[in-house]
Parts: C-alpha cells; structure tokens; sequence
C-alpha cells in the first residue's frame, strides 16, 4: 500500500485532516502486508524510529527520498532513509516518487528525460543502497503520460518501477499504456498502482473503472507481467470511499495472490 502519513491530503486536494487514519491503523484495516512510506508533505519528521513502530508487523517496508518534500535536500533525505534501513529490518528499499518531471519531455534536444536526477547522480546512489550486509531496492515511480523512450536510461538504473495512471479518465487506455511502457523497460520488475481516488482530477473513482485496473492487475500478475499492485494510500481509509471499501473486500478475495510477500 501506498503510505502517507496522517492529513497528508487536506491541503493540496481538500480531503481528509488530522484524524485521518494512520499509515499501520490503514494497512491492517485494508488487510495489506506491505507499505511504500512516501514523505511528500514533509512528515513525519525526523527521527523516524518512533513513527516506524506502527509497521513492526509489515512484511516490506520501502522508504522514500524523492519525494517533492522540500524540508529537507535529497541527500539529507537519502541519508535519512539510510539511518533508518539500518536500524529497521523489514525496510527493504527506497523509493523515488513522482521522479520525471511533468511529461517527461528532454530540457535540451537530444537531452535526457527531465528528472529530479540525473543518471549518474542515480548511479552514485545505488553505490550506497548495502546497509549492514544486506542491498535495498531502488524504485521509481512512472506515470502513463511519461513514456518517453528517453526515460529509459534512468529505468535501467533502478531495480523496480512503479507504473501509475494520474488521471482516472486515462485508465481505459491502461491496457495500451501498459504496453507501451513494456516496449521502453521489457522485463523491468514492475508493480502496477491503482489509486483509489482521483488526485489528477480530485474527486472520486466510478466502481467501473475500479473493477477495470484491478482486473488487469490480476491478469498481468499471472502472466507474469507485474508483481503486485499497490493501493493509494493510507489516508484514504477512513474517509468512507465507496471505491476503498470496494477495494477492501476485493483485496480479501484476491490479495495472497496480488501483493508480493
């Protein structure tokens, strides 16, 4: 599941507050083993070991440093997670959120995809990801409306990718972007995310096109195609959403088969 921490939501899309549920109170109430903790308001501050004792019982627990977070540099951000992977064992990987900017679209002709990194400042982060005799994954997120072939250079640096569709309007052609992403990263591990609200168009999901992206999820988990699925996210889960309670009770039919463990 995709983690935010608590009233991460209220300002810039005018859901949920304060009284949100918790990122560990959300993954047992959706029956999720595993938490992807994205800092993208800047919280929960540093240090963490306090925080992260709600995810004791996760399976995989992933910590973000690209984030748009802007309290901290991303390297201080970086360093953080570090601290903490080595101190938590069930972190198993950092993660780097809303990656490519905008599109995607090179800055200079013949340039790299616009990035919040470049490729070998990628390349030096992956030096550092062996905490106490163990490596951490690399993730990055992409999104449907940034498949550039460019933005493959970056692609290959990291060990999965997370493949997400921004606006809910976008998700019938899932099956075609889907493909189109596979021809840039063929055979890339990938998780598949599947939103439960609309954030590009702030309101809520039709039930149709719920039914639509979690179908396709199973589908390509079994041929192989992806690994998991990831719901977004954790705040989302007290709000009373008829698209999470959906989610919920299709997560207990189906979720031994489609989180990874």
């Amino acid at each position: 599941m995709w983690g935010h921490d608590a009233g991460s939501l209220q300002k810039g899309y005018g859901i949920g507050g304060p009284d949100d549920m918790t990122p560990g109170v959300a993954l047992r109430y959706m029956g999720i083993p595993n938490v992807c903790m994205v800092r993208f308001t800047g919280t929960p501050l540093p240090p963490f070991d306090d925080y992260v004792k709600q995810f004791a019982d996760a399976r995989r627990l992933t910590w973000s440093f690209v984030d748009g977070a802007r309290n901290y540099t991303t390297e201080q951000k970086l360093q953080q997670a570090l601290d903490l992977a080595r101190k938590t064992p069930n972190l198993v990987g950092l993660d780097m959120d809303d990656f490519f900017i905008g599109d995607a679209t090179p800055k200079t002709e013949g340039g790299g995809a616009a990035a919040n990194l470049t490729v070998a400042q990628v390349e030096q982060v992956r030096k550092e990801l062996t905490v106490n005799g163990r490596r951490l994954d690399l993730s990055l997120v992409v999104y449907s409306n940034q498949l550039r072939p460019t933005i493959r250079r970056h692609i290959d640096l990291v060990d999965l990718v997370y493949f997400w569709t921004w606006k809910a309007r976008d998700l019938p052609k899932l099956e075609d972007n889907f493909a189109a992403y596979q021809k840039i990263a063929p055979g890339k591990r990938t998780l598949l995310g599947i939103y439960m609200w609309d954030f590009g168009e702030k309101k809520t999901i039709p039930l149709g096109l719920m039914e639509h992206q979690c179908r396709l999820g199973l589908e390509w988990l079994n041929q192989g195609k992806i690994e998991g699925l990831i719901f977004h996210c954790t705040p989302l889960c007290g709000m009373h959403l008829e698209a999470v309670e959906w989610s919920k009770d299709w997560i207990a039919r189906h979720g031994d088969a489609v989180m990874p463990g």
